[in-house]
């Protein structure tokens, strides 16, 4: 399986993770292996909670290819 930066797709949360193309269609033969926020911890009064500070992005797999870094559609 090949590894790329490069991703031609977009992921897409609801109503379910799915890859999308440019044109917002599903993506056949293809799986959202992960999904990463950035987050960073805050101190409140029932101590440390972790937000989203940022875009997520994904991994994705598109036939034998793995994508990292690719964007989350909103």
């Amino acid at each position: 399986m090949s590894q790329s930066n490069a991703a031609p797709y977009r992921v897409q949360l609801h109503p379910a993770p799915i890859v999308i193309d440019a044109d917002g269609l599903p993506v056949a033969n293809s799986h959202v292996v992960e999904i990463t926020f950035p987050g960073e911890p805050i101190d409140t009064a029932i101590g440390k909670v972790n937000t989203i500070v940022g875009a997520g992005i994904a991994k994705i797999i598109v036939g034998e290819i793995t994508y990292r870094g690719v964007s989350i559609a909103y």
